[in-house]
């Protein structure tokens, strides 16, 4: 709606009575309250039954606002609905869902997501990271073009272990030592310049995990674009690629004018001036983080966009 348009309506609004006004708000907070519940409805039209993966379930009622279907299959004969097997099964409050997706969307600490949608501090770790488990599994975006590929570091976090056997504990949390290689992460950022990004994140990281990374989201026509470590070279021979070494070196940024690894670099400074506000992410849930940042890259994600990945909606329909 334009706001010239918004504004009209919101001076109509305030020339009506009261109780126009109370019936009004009702009827919005009830359609808010099953907004995600509607949604879940209408994106997941079709799918197979999640105990034995038969096709073409049939609706068998609603139970706890939700349609459920029952499996067709003469050994199953289940019963389930859009969420089960998903992450966001048997999560409460499905009418703050909304709510809290939009502080992910400002992407807003714990403390103050629980603060605004208000929720416990437990709950709104447990939605974040059921909201961002699906998109942390499909990470093997298919890449094209020009992709530039770097490695970057982030220090390690052990928060929430209770039991570490590789290192002793620090007082209070501590501070690795930024100097020491052993208490950093490697991360292998890959980016095409469509901004599709795709990471791999492997404490032993070697050149085998590298190539296994890498060989299912580059194709043969793509060029690729490296700092000067091995890996990438004999990745790009061994598949018969385009490649381009960017030595630091030997003062070698850009080749041709538009072979370099700038946008891959950019896009790390912008990913870890963004994390820096969560003041240090656990390394067990750094693929979390890293997903949730690689959906700001391509649009702008929405409350529905994030529900619907979340729950890996499809658009097939259901027979009634």
């Amino acid at each position: 709606m334009k706001q010239a348009a918004f504004k009209i309506l919101e001076r109509t609004l305030y020339s009506l009575p009261v109780d126009r006004k109370k019936y009004l708000a009702d009827r919005l907070l009830g359609q808010i309250s099953s907004q995600a519940d509607t949604l879940i409805d209408t994106a997941s039209h079709h799918f197979p039954c999640p105990h034995c993966g038969s096709e073409l379930p049939i609706k068998w009622g609603r139970s706890g606002g939700l349609q459920r279907y029952r499996c067709r299959n003469s050994e199953c004969h289940k019963t389930f609905n859009a969420l089960t097997g998903k992450s966001l099964a048997k999560l409460q409050h499905r009418d703050k869902w909304f709510d809290y997706l939009r502080c992910m969307r400002d992407s807003l600490t714990l403390r103050a997501s629980a603060a605004r949608v208000g929720i416990d501090l437990k709950t709104a770790f447990r939605w974040r990271h059921r909201f961002l488990k699906a998109s942390a599994c499909s990470n093997a975006n298919a890449l094209s073009g020009i992709i530039e590929v770097d490695e970057t570091y982030f220090l390690e976090s052990c928060k929430g272990q209770r039991n570490l056997s590789h290192r002793k504990p620090r007082k209070r949390g501590g501070q690795a030592k930024k100097s020491k290689q052993v208490n950093k992460i490697p991360v292998v950022i890959a980016r095409d310049r469509n901004g599709r990004v795709s990471d791999l994140v492997d404490p032993a990281l070697k050149q085998s995990t590298v190539h296994e990374f890498l060989g299912p989201i580059i194709n043969r026509d793509s060029i690729l674009c490296s700092d000067g470590h091995s890996w990438y070279k004999t990745f790009s021979a061994n598949h018969g690629i385009a490649h381009h070494r960017l030595i630091t070196l030997d003062n070698q940024r850009v080749i041709g004018k538009e072979y370099h690894i700038q946008n891959v670099n950019s896009y790390m400074s912008r990913l870890k001036g963004w994390m820096g506000r969560f003041h240090g992410v656990g390394t067990a849930y750094l693929p979390n983080y890293l997903a949730w940042r690689r959906l700001f890259e391509t649009a702008e994600p929405t409350e529905e966009m994030w529900l619907r990945i979340a729950i890996g909606s499809n658009q097939q329909k259901i027979p009634t």
